[in-house]
Protein backbone atom coordinates (compact mmCIF):
# COMPACT_ATOMS: atom_id res chain seq x y z
CA UNK A 1 0.00 0.00 0.00
CA UNK A 2 2.67 2.54 0.71
CA UNK A 3 4.82 1.24 -2.11
CA UNK A 4 1.88 2.43 -4.22
CA UNK A 5 0.90 5.37 -2.37
CA UNK A 6 4.80 6.29 -3.30
CA UNK A 7 4.34 5.53 -6.96
CA UNK A 8 1.71 7.35 -6.86
CA UNK A 9 3.00 10.66 -5.23
CA UNK A 10 6.55 10.03 -7.55
CA UNK A 11 4.59 10.27 -10.70
CA UNK A 12 2.44 13.42 -9.33
CA UNK A 13 5.67 15.55 -9.09
CA UNK A 14 7.12 13.97 -12.23
CA UNK A 15 3.79 15.15 -14.28
CA UNK A 16 4.33 18.75 -12.13
CA UNK A 17 8.16 19.31 -13.28
CA UNK A 18 7.40 18.45 -17.08
CA UNK A 19 4.24 20.87 -17.03
CA UNK A 20 6.43 23.44 -15.92
CA UNK A 21 9.13 22.72 -18.11
CA UNK A 22 6.58 22.85 -20.93
CA UNK A 23 5.35 26.17 -19.75
CA UNK A 24 9.22 27.49 -19.77
CA UNK A 25 9.87 26.11 -23.15
CA UNK A 26 6.65 27.71 -24.23
CA UNK A 27 7.93 30.96 -22.46
CA UNK A 28 11.03 30.39 -24.55
CA UNK A 29 9.03 30.68 -27.86
CA UNK A 30 7.30 33.40 -27.13
CA UNK A 31 10.45 35.24 -26.59
CA UNK A 32 12.23 34.05 -29.82
CA UNK A 33 9.05 34.90 -31.40
CA UNK A 34 8.53 38.42 -30.25
CA UNK A 35 12.80 38.98 -29.72
CA UNK A 36 12.56 42.46 -27.71
CA UNK A 37 14.03 42.42 -24.81
CA UNK A 38 12.26 45.45 -23.43
CA UNK A 39 8.54 43.78 -24.33
CA UNK A 40 9.37 40.08 -23.34
CA UNK A 41 12.21 38.91 -21.93
CA UNK A 42 13.30 35.43 -21.85
CA UNK A 43 13.33 32.94 -18.52
CA UNK A 44 17.40 32.82 -18.55
CA UNK A 45 17.45 36.34 -18.08
CA UNK A 46 14.73 36.54 -15.32
CA UNK A 47 15.79 33.60 -13.62
CA UNK A 48 19.32 35.60 -13.80
CA UNK A 49 18.11 38.85 -12.72
CA UNK A 50 15.54 36.72 -9.72
CA UNK A 51 18.87 35.34 -8.22
CA UNK A 52 20.58 38.54 -8.05
CA UNK A 53 17.88 39.98 -6.16
CA UNK A 54 17.97 36.85 -3.43
CA UNK A 55 21.46 38.27 -3.43
CA UNK A 56 21.26 41.43 -2.04
CA UNK A 57 21.17 42.02 1.74
CA UNK A 58 18.84 44.97 1.43
CA UNK A 59 16.15 42.75 -0.91
CA UNK A 60 15.62 40.36 2.11
CA UNK A 61 14.57 43.59 4.07
CA UNK A 62 12.05 44.71 1.50
CA UNK A 63 10.76 41.20 1.27
CA UNK A 64 10.60 40.97 4.91
CA UNK A 65 8.33 43.91 4.95
CA UNK A 66 6.15 43.15 2.39
CA UNK A 67 5.59 39.17 4.15
CA UNK A 68 4.61 41.37 7.14
CA UNK A 69 2.28 43.55 5.64
CA UNK A 70 0.43 40.67 3.94
CA UNK A 71 0.50 38.34 7.18
CA UNK A 72 -0.98 41.09 9.22
CA UNK A 73 -3.61 41.53 6.64
CA UNK A 74 -4.68 38.00 6.35
CA UNK A 75 -4.40 37.76 10.04
CA UNK A 76 -6.54 40.36 10.84
CA UNK A 77 -9.03 39.55 8.44
CA UNK A 78 -9.09 35.96 9.06
CA UNK A 79 -10.04 36.41 12.67
CA UNK A 80 -12.79 39.40 12.31
CA UNK A 81 -14.01 37.82 9.36
CA UNK A 82 -14.31 33.93 11.59
CA UNK A 83 -15.56 35.85 14.83
CA UNK A 84 -18.11 37.77 12.87
CA UNK A 85 -19.29 35.61 10.13
CA UNK A 86 -20.01 33.26 12.76
CA UNK A 87 -22.15 36.06 15.01
CA UNK A 88 -23.40 36.85 11.97
CA UNK A 89 -24.52 33.12 10.43
CA UNK A 90 -26.62 32.04 13.70
CA UNK A 91 -28.31 35.37 13.35
CA UNK A 92 -30.52 36.50 10.73
CA UNK A 93 -31.23 39.83 11.50
CA UNK A 94 -27.31 41.03 12.18
CA UNK A 95 -26.67 39.65 8.84
CA UNK A 96 -29.09 41.53 7.00
CA UNK A 97 -27.70 44.21 8.72
CA UNK A 98 -23.85 43.71 7.95
CA UNK A 99 -24.54 42.34 4.32
CA UNK A 100 -25.15 45.65 2.45
CA UNK A 101 -21.63 46.22 3.74
CA UNK A 102 -20.06 43.25 2.48
CA UNK A 103 -21.50 43.41 -0.47
CA UNK A 104 -20.34 46.95 -1.10
CA UNK A 105 -16.71 46.01 -0.12
CA UNK A 106 -16.74 42.94 -2.27
CA UNK A 107 -17.90 45.21 -5.28
CA UNK A 108 -15.42 48.31 -4.83
CA UNK A 109 -12.30 47.98 -7.29
CA UNK A 110 -9.07 47.56 -5.24
CA UNK A 111 -7.41 50.83 -6.72
CA UNK A 112 -10.47 52.95 -5.42
CA UNK A 113 -9.61 51.49 -1.81
CA UNK A 114 -5.79 51.96 -2.32
CA UNK A 115 -6.38 55.98 -3.28
CA UNK A 116 -8.70 56.31 -0.49
CA UNK A 117 -6.34 54.53 1.96
CA UNK A 118 -3.87 56.93 0.93
CA UNK A 119 -5.78 59.60 1.88
CA UNK A 120 -6.64 58.34 5.49
CA UNK A 121 -3.07 56.64 6.38
CA UNK A 122 0.80 56.26 5.74
CA UNK A 123 2.32 55.09 2.75
CA UNK A 124 3.17 51.53 4.83
CA UNK A 125 -0.14 51.44 6.23
CA UNK A 126 -1.96 51.46 2.81
CA UNK A 127 -0.91 48.25 2.07
CA UNK A 128 -2.51 45.99 5.36
CA UNK A 129 -5.60 48.04 5.21
CA UNK A 130 -5.94 47.99 1.40
CA UNK A 131 -5.49 43.73 2.00
CA UNK A 132 -7.57 43.55 4.80
CA UNK A 133 -10.54 45.02 3.00
CA UNK A 134 -10.31 42.64 0.48
CA UNK A 135 -10.12 39.29 2.28
CA UNK A 136 -11.89 40.28 5.31
CA UNK A 137 -15.47 39.66 2.76
CA UNK A 138 -14.28 36.52 1.45
CA UNK A 139 -13.85 35.24 5.20
CA UNK A 140 -16.87 36.16 6.24
CA UNK A 141 -19.06 35.56 3.61
CA UNK A 142 -17.52 31.56 3.69
CA UNK A 143 -17.82 31.36 7.54
CA UNK A 144 -21.37 32.38 7.29
CA UNK A 145 -22.16 29.58 4.51
CA UNK A 146 -20.26 26.91 7.05
CA UNK A 147 -22.20 27.92 10.23
CA UNK A 148 -25.82 27.54 8.37
CA UNK A 149 -24.46 24.39 6.77
CA UNK A 150 -24.28 22.66 9.73
CA UNK A 151 -26.51 19.33 10.23
CA UNK A 152 -30.06 20.65 11.56
CA UNK A 153 -30.81 16.95 13.18
CA UNK A 154 -27.75 17.50 15.27
CA UNK A 155 -28.68 21.10 16.20
CA UNK A 156 -32.09 19.63 16.76
CA UNK A 157 -30.76 17.31 18.89
CA UNK A 158 -28.61 19.80 20.66
CA UNK A 159 -31.98 22.01 21.62
CA UNK A 160 -33.66 18.71 23.03
CA UNK A 161 -30.97 17.40 25.15
CA UNK A 162 -29.82 21.77 25.75
CA UNK A 163 -26.33 21.74 25.02
CA UNK A 164 -24.86 24.78 26.27
CA UNK A 165 -24.16 27.51 23.16
CA UNK A 166 -20.44 27.26 23.70
CA UNK A 167 -20.53 23.28 23.43
CA UNK A 168 -22.75 24.01 20.07
CA UNK A 169 -20.28 26.07 18.80
CA UNK A 170 -17.09 24.38 19.51
CA UNK A 171 -18.46 20.92 17.91
CA UNK A 172 -21.44 21.71 15.61
CA UNK A 173 -20.86 24.88 14.01
CA UNK A 174 -17.18 25.32 14.05
CA UNK A 175 -16.35 21.85 12.63
CA UNK A 176 -19.30 22.82 10.28
CA UNK A 177 -17.65 25.69 9.45
CA UNK A 178 -13.69 24.72 9.02
CA UNK A 179 -13.71 23.48 5.28
CA UNK A 180 -14.84 26.73 4.07
CA UNK A 181 -12.70 28.79 6.42
CA UNK A 182 -9.74 26.74 5.07
CA UNK A 183 -11.13 26.99 2.04
CA UNK A 184 -11.55 31.03 2.24
CA UNK A 185 -8.30 31.73 4.03
CA UNK A 186 -6.08 29.88 1.00
CA UNK A 187 -8.09 32.35 -1.06
CA UNK A 188 -7.39 35.57 0.84
CA UNK A 189 -3.99 35.10 0.70
CA UNK A 190 -3.44 34.87 -2.99
CA UNK A 191 -5.47 37.80 -3.28
CA UNK A 192 -4.06 39.54 -0.71
CA UNK A 193 -0.38 39.42 -2.15
CA UNK A 194 -2.53 40.75 -5.57
CA UNK A 195 -3.80 43.77 -2.99
CA UNK A 196 -0.67 44.64 -0.95
CA UNK A 197 1.54 44.33 -4.37
CA UNK A 198 -0.63 47.13 -5.91
CA UNK A 199 -1.39 49.41 -3.17
CA UNK A 200 2.54 49.19 -2.41
CA UNK A 201 2.90 50.57 -6.09
CA UNK A 202 0.60 53.19 -5.54
CA UNK A 203 1.60 54.74 -1.97
CA UNK A 204 5.18 53.96 -2.40
CA UNK A 205 6.71 52.72 1.04
CA UNK A 206 10.37 52.69 1.29
CA UNK A 207 10.83 48.85 2.06
CA UNK A 208 8.11 47.18 -0.63
CA UNK A 209 8.10 44.92 -3.36
CA UNK A 210 5.60 47.21 -4.77
CA UNK A 211 8.26 50.00 -4.92
CA UNK A 212 10.74 48.13 -6.81
CA UNK A 213 7.66 46.90 -8.94
CA UNK A 214 7.51 50.50 -9.65
CA UNK A 215 11.03 51.61 -10.06
CA UNK A 216 11.60 48.73 -12.47
CA UNK A 217 8.82 49.85 -15.15
CA UNK A 218 10.56 53.08 -14.45
CA UNK A 219 13.66 52.15 -15.28
CA UNK A 220 12.22 50.19 -18.21
CA UNK A 221 14.03 46.65 -16.79
CA UNK A 222 11.03 43.90 -17.49
CA UNK A 223 13.62 41.27 -16.07
CA UNK A 224 13.65 42.54 -13.21
CA UNK A 225 10.01 43.58 -13.23
CA UNK A 226 9.78 39.71 -14.08
CA UNK A 227 11.68 38.31 -11.49
CA UNK A 228 10.07 40.95 -8.52
CA UNK A 229 6.87 39.14 -9.83
CA UNK A 230 8.15 35.89 -9.61
CA UNK A 231 9.08 36.63 -5.60
CA UNK A 232 5.16 37.39 -4.70
CA UNK A 233 4.26 34.62 -6.78
CA UNK A 234 6.19 32.13 -4.74
CA UNK A 235 5.68 33.61 -1.50
CA UNK A 236 2.37 33.24 -2.41
CA UNK A 237 2.12 29.53 -3.10
CA UNK A 238 4.77 28.80 -0.16
CA UNK A 239 2.24 30.38 2.06
CA UNK A 240 -0.98 29.54 0.69
CA UNK A 241 0.57 25.94 1.15
CA UNK A 242 1.95 26.13 4.51
CA UNK A 243 -0.90 27.38 5.75
CA UNK A 244 -3.11 24.02 3.84
CA UNK A 245 -0.59 21.84 5.46
CA UNK A 246 -0.97 23.19 8.87
CA UNK A 247 -5.04 23.18 8.86
CA UNK A 248 -5.02 20.08 7.19
CA UNK A 249 -6.97 21.50 3.73
CA UNK A 250 -6.45 19.62 0.59
CA UNK A 251 -6.15 22.34 -2.04
CA UNK A 252 -4.80 20.42 -4.83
Amino acid sequence: MNDRRSRKTFALWVRRILIVILWIAIWEAMYLLIGRDIYFPSPVSVVRTFFAILTEKNSWAIIGMSVYRTLFAVLASAVLGVLLGMVCGRSRALYDFVNPLMVILKSTPVVSVIIIAIIWFRSTDVPIFSGFLMCFPIVFTATVAGIRSADPKLLEMSLFYKVRSLDKLRFLYFPSAKPYINSSVVSAIGICWKAVAAAEVLSMPRLSIGANLYFAKTSLDPALLFAWTAVIILLSFVFETLYAKVSGYDKT
